[in-house]
């Protein structure tokens, strides 16, 4: 067993320029796959907040997503044009009403998720579970450390 190291900041900077090429190359397949579903990518990940916590407030998918309430409600509204999403009153607010996807919302963002699902296993095949999972539990680990850092 090779022992523990530690990372020096040339390899970790490496590592964040692969995640940031990484998070291109991902973007440019995802816009093409949530395309396909009907979807735009924006779309999508509103739409998975929304499939995940149900309904839920523009400020509140906002916060989620680390975005501005302004873009968000842009999204929701096209969504809402499409007929993908629908807003209700909201019980616990007067002017904050809740999205909710609809009938025709919820089959795209099936579609969408099973598209991508598609991509991944066409693409990294083969990938090691292992080697996964590692890297998964890393880039959590480096994710914490940044977010209980203050600036």
């Amino acid at each position: 067993m090779k022992p523990h190291t530690c990372a020096c900041g040339a390899e970790l900077h490496d590592l964040f320029r692969q995640v940031v090429r990484l998070n291109a190359a991902l973007g440019i397949i995802m816009d093409s796959v949530h395309e396909q579903s009907g979807m735009t990518t924006p779309q999508k990940r509103v739409a998975t907040q929304i499939a995940e916590s149900g309904p839920l407030t523009v400020p509140d998918i906002a916060f989620v997503l680390g975005v501005s309430r302004q873009f968000i409600q842009t999204v929701c509204n096209d969504l809402h044009l499409t007929g993908l999403l629908e807003f209700r009153d909201n019980p616990k607010h007067k002017r904050s009403r809740l999205a909710v996807l609809t009938a025709a919302g919820q089959q795209a963002y099936n579609a969408a998720v099973c598209k991508e699902n598609e991509m991944i296993q066409t693409i990294f095949s083969g990938t090691d579970g292992t080697d996964v999972r590692r890297a998964t539990a890393l880039l959590d680990a480096l994710r914490r450390r940044i977010e209980e850092t203050a600036f």
